[in-house]
Order: structure tokens, then sequence, then C-alpha cells
């Protein structure tokens, strides 16, 4: 994660120390491209929140499980030791 963050720090200061002016004609074209570039960034986002998303929640249920897992064999335990008193 730091190498993320730090990579994109370096990016954003490249891009800073590299602007320049630019005096150019933008073909009305260039909108729809423009929505294009942004459409394919949410829906390449959201696939991977998606993702991520699907990770975590079965990291979750895991460990819930695990957790319910637990406590029933510590239940069978005690219910054991008493059927012997």
């Amino acid at each position: 994660m730091k190498k993320i963050i730090a990579f994109l720090a370096f990016f954003a200061l490249a891009m800073l120390m590299c602007m320049q002016t630019a005096l150019a004609y933008i073909d009305p074209s260039a909108m729809t491209f423009i929505i294009q570039i942004i459409a394919g960034v949410v829906i390449a986002a959201g696939a991977a929140v998606g993702f991520y998303w699907r990770r975590l929640k079965r990291a979750v249920s895991k460990r819930k499980n695990k957790e319910e897992e637990e406590e029933e064999e510590e239940d069978d335990e005690e219910d054991e030791d008493e059927d012997d008193e």
C-alpha cells in the first residue's frame, strides 16, 4: 500500500512539474472520448471494488464460521463434563 501511495505522489508531482500550456483546438468529438474514458474508469473501479468486497466477505464469513465452530466445540466439551459428573 505504501508503494502505491508513493507512486501516486510521485506521479502527481511529476505531472505538476511538467505542466505546460496547450494552445490547441479541442474537437467536439473529444468530449465523447473523454466520457468513454471516464466510463471505463468507473466500470473498472466498480469491478475492483466488487472483487475485493467478495474477498472481504469471504474472509469475514470464514472467521465467523471458525468462531462458531470453536464455540460449539467448547459447548460440547462443557456438556460432556456435566454428563461425567
